[in-house]
């Protein structure tokens, strides 16, 4: 089962937030669409979902069609996962 993550541990983590444009989406949850995720290769990447706080890994083809999904238990499978794919020491 999932674990959530909060967000001040996804920033300090180091993941991008993109911003973006959607009016629905803003008259229905009052704050601004964002994608947070952080790049670990050029087809495998970490998404974090604002609205659950929960995280997946994602492996996705050139045409970034996604091929698999992994859910991520909890911080400290995150911060392995991380470790794994970077150089980056987290603890």
């Amino acid at each position: 089962m999932q674990e959530k993550i909060i967000y001040s541990d996804i920033m300090a983590l180091e993941f991008n937030e993109d911003y973006q444009d959607d009016l629905i989406y803003f008259e229905e949850f009052g704050y601004d669409y964002v994608i947070i995720t952080k790049k670990l290769t050029d087809n495998i990447f970490i998404d974090w979902a604002k609205e659950t706080q929960f995280a997946q890994l994602i492996r996705h083809d050139t045409d970034h069609t996604i091929k698999k999904q992994y859910p991520v238990k909890n911080l400290k499978e995150l911060k392995e996962i991380i470790n794994f794919f970077t150089d980056d020491i987290l603890y």
